[in-house]
């Protein structure tokens, strides 16, 4: 009898526990209402990437639950952004009339005062950007100094005193501001001298003596904080460009390094990962390049996909036959392949009509056209812009009167031939030999005299 009711008291125990159990909440719910959008969605964006997606309904009211990290993010409404802390277990209720946002908008529910803070934050940064900015950047040390420091002191002491504000978000928005300050500072020569127009301007040895011993090795911060990434970053750029100067090793190599010291295996590893899969696809030693990235990575998921992107490009390496294009429109009608141009060198120039460094390049490519005229090489531009730019492309070509042969890729980056040659960013330039076989995967731009070194090398 006693074994009964003590075996029944168990299981009203355990029973008991399990209907006390909180369920655990994985979301944030954010609702609200946009009156006169223009967009039947919003987008949730990270890093100037959409992350997810509300969709309006008809009235404009919206609710969703987002399973995102805790981080800040910005919710996109057609042209206006909204800067949000999102952490599960909070609700975010956003309301504004798109037709007059900054007057309109309210934020609500528990979280609100995060994204208020942030949207804060936002427009005492404006004191920093347009006409207004440009007087600031144009001030000298000691004003300059204190505009930066009024604006810390200002948002820390809302930071320290609205209670409701979750004390890690504090932390880290502390340590933002201070980091803002930091990168503004080191700023202020290279602005001072641009908007005051006085290319002598050296700021005083104590001006910068907060900005010594930064720590490179915060990775709370550098997951937060995009304004310590690029401080970071920036240190690094600087450190490879002396290795360059002192080693005479390339600067891309240089980089990878300087990174190579940093302690904090998180934040060497993302930033050697972050150049490693653009800068390998164009930087002229491949080899030592992902041999120098294995010895300074130590996250094997990055290897991986380092490594397969090496062996990727390993089909364009020099001496290979080239990857073909087949059937692009010309410009002067009709449609032209790779094939058609072969018993001479190939010169290709991928570009597209929104790429500034492209357009930089077109006088230089026109004036070396003009030089090799009649001789053994073409000179192929190929466009990789979208199909709605088709006609800006055409209109381009004729408005700069761009000479050589011009070609339009059907599906831009995703044609085969950009897909083959695995190309990432533009200006992206190719020589290939009268066989058709690659002499540079990436050759050097019109703008630079290595490239009639080159051509001089090879008797074109």
């Amino acid at each position: 009898m006693r074994k009964i009711i003590y075996t029944l008291l168990t299981l009203v125990l355990v029973t008991s526990c399990k209907e006390n159990k909180q369920e655990t909440i994985d979301y944030v719910l954010v609702s609200g209402k946009i009156e006169n959008s223009p967009e039947a969605s919003l987008k949730v964006n990270k890093n100037y990437k959409s992350v997810a997606e509300i969709t309006l309904n008809t009235d404009g009211t919206f609710t969703d639950t987002l399973r995102l990290g805790t981080d800040t993010y910005s919710i996109q409404a057609g042209k206006n952004f909204i800067p949000v802390y999102i952490k599960e277990g909070r609700n975010i209720n956003i309301n504004f009339n798109a037709s007059d946002f900054k007057n309109s908008l309210t934020i609500t529910g528990i979280g609100a005062p995060e994204t208020n803070f942030l949207i804060l934050k936002s427009k005492e940064k404006e004191q920093f950007y347009g006409e207004i900015g440009q007087k600031f950047y144009a001030s000298g040390e000691k004003e300059y100094e204190n505009r930066l420091q009024k604006f810390k002191t200002k948002l820390e002491q809302v930071l320290d005193t609205d209670s409701g504000i979750d004390s890690t978000f504090k932390t880290l928005e502390k340590k933002d501001l201070n980091y803002f300050r930091l990168d503004m500072l080191l700023k202020h020569q290279e602005m001072y001298r641009y908007f005051a127009n006085d290319s002598t301007y050296t700021v005083s040895k104590d001006f910068l003596k907060d900005v010594e011993n930064i720590s490179l090795e915060e990775e709370e911060v550098y997951n937060y904080s995009a304004t310590y990434q690029g401080l970071v970053a920036s240190h690094y750029q600087k450190e490879a460009k002396k290795i360059q100067d002192e080693q005479g090793k390339d600067y891309d190599i240089s980089y990878l390094n300087a990174v190579g010291e940093n302690s904090n295996d998180y934040i060497r590893n993302t930033l050697l990962f972050k150049a490693a899969e653009f800068t390998l696809t164009f930087t002229f030693d491949k080899t030592t390049y992902y041999n120098d990235f294995l010895k300074y990575s130590t996250n094997e998921e990055n290897n991986g996909q380092i490594t397969k992107l090496y062996n990727e490009l390993q089909l364009t390496a020099e001496g290979q036959p080239s990857p073909k294009f087949i059937g692009y429109e010309n410009y002067k009608g009709g449609t032209s392949s790779l094939d058609d141009y072969k018993g001479k060198y190939v010169f290709i120039d991928v570009w597209a009509t929104w790429c500034g460094p492209c357009l930089y390049e077109v006088p230089f490519l026109q004036e070396i056209e003009k030089k090799y005229h009649n001789k053994n090489i073409e000179f192929v531009s190929i466009s990789v812009d979208a199909e709605r730019d088709h006609d800006k492309w055409k209109k381009m070509v004729e408005e700069k009167g761009m000479g050589g042969v011009q070609l339009y890729a059907n599906k831009s980056f995703d044609s085969d031939f950009a897909k083959d040659y695995v190309i990432k960013g533009i200006p992206k330039f190719i020589l290939l030999d009268p066989e058709g076989k690659i002499v540079r995967s990436n050759a050097p731009k019109p703008s630079n005299k290595d490239l009639i070194t080159l051509f001089n090398e090879l008797g074109i």
